[in-house]
């Protein structure tokens, strides 16, 4: 089956794409490595949103806790539920466990507070 060019045409079908993305999506995600960040929280941007300084002091990690959907400042309970997040974990060590980033290039982690 020569083209015209002297090279060779490959004609896949949808369902064969769709196959072939799938199997790509899944090595893919093989692929992400978790990790665990320990240090001490020194900021809290909102009532999911955090920033840890690593245990050496040198990197602050911004990360938004999986599992909880609380309000954004500017919304109703927003001042409150960083108010709430803040009384629980500002000041204090904790691990985060993590093995993505969101699109604001923010760590997606479960913490684990009162490790040290």
């Amino acid at each position: 089956m020569g083209t015209e060019s002297g090279g060779y045409a490959c004609a896949m079908t949808l369902p064969q794409k769709r196959i072939l993305l799938a199997l790509a999506l899944c090595l893919s995600a093989g692929l992400t490595v978790a990790s665990t960040i320990e240090g001490r929280v020194v900021g809290v941007a909102d009532g999911d949103t955090v920033t840890v300084l690593d245990a050496g002091k040198v990197v602050q990690h911004k990360v938004h806790l999986t599992g909880i959907d609380a309000s954004e400042k500017a919304r109703p309970f927003g001042r409150r539920a960083k108010q709430n997040l803040s009384n629980w974990v500002f000041g204090k060590q904790l691990q985060v466990e993590t093995n993505k980033s969101d699109l604001y290039g923010r760590a997606l982690g479960n913490v684990m507070a009162g490790c040290n």
